[in-house]
C-alpha cells in the first residue's frame, strides 16, 4: 500500500491507497504491465478474456492514425504523436501471448490492445463420460 495526500475541507489529509488489482499479478505472481502503468502516470486496465487479455490504455486526444504499436522480442511498444504531444511506452508481454494475434484499436479515448494466448497455452478440455 502507498499513501496519498488529499484535501478535505481545505485541510491536507494523508490517505492510504491500495495497489490496483490486476489478474496477471494473481496469475503470474507479478504484473508484466507495471512499468507501462508507472510511466503513464495514470492507470490502465487489464482484463482476462476467454482467449487471452484485453488491455485498455487511456490515449485522450489521439486517434488511430496518430498511434503506432509494434511488437519485437517480447516487448510491445506503444507510441503516439499529435500536434501538441508525443509519447512512447514499452512493456513486456506474457510469454503465452501469440504475437501474430495482437490487435489494437482506439475507441472513445482508449487504446484497446487484445492479446490472444497461444493455442497450446489454453487449457485442454477433457470430456468426462
Amino acid at each position: 500500500m502507498s499513501n496519498s495526500i488529499a484535501k478535505q475541507n481545505g485541510v491536507e489529509v494523508e490517505q492510504e491507497r491500495g495497489v490496483p488489482w490486476t489478474p496477471l499479478r494473481d496469475l503470474l505472481g507479478f504484473d508484466p504491465f507495471r512499468a507501462m502503468r508507472a510511466s503513464y502516470g495514470y492507470d490502465y486496465e487489464v482484463n482476462r478474456i476467454e482467449n487471452g487479455y484485453e488491455v485498455e490504455v487511456p490515449v485522450p486526444g489521439y486517434n488511430s492514425s496518430q498511434i503506432d504499436v509494434t511488437f519485437k522480442e517480447g516487448v510491445l511498444t506503444v507510441g503516439g504523436k499529435n500536434e501538441r504531444h508525443s509519447f512512447t511506452r514499452s512493456f513486456t508481454v506474457p510469454e503465452d501471448v501469440n504475437p501474430d494475434a495482437i490487435g489494437a484499436r482506439v475507441q472513445d479515448g482508449m487504446l484497446v490492445l487484445t492479446l490472444v494466448r497461444r493455442p497450446e497455452a489454453e487449457p485442454k478440455k477433457i470430456r468426462v463420460s
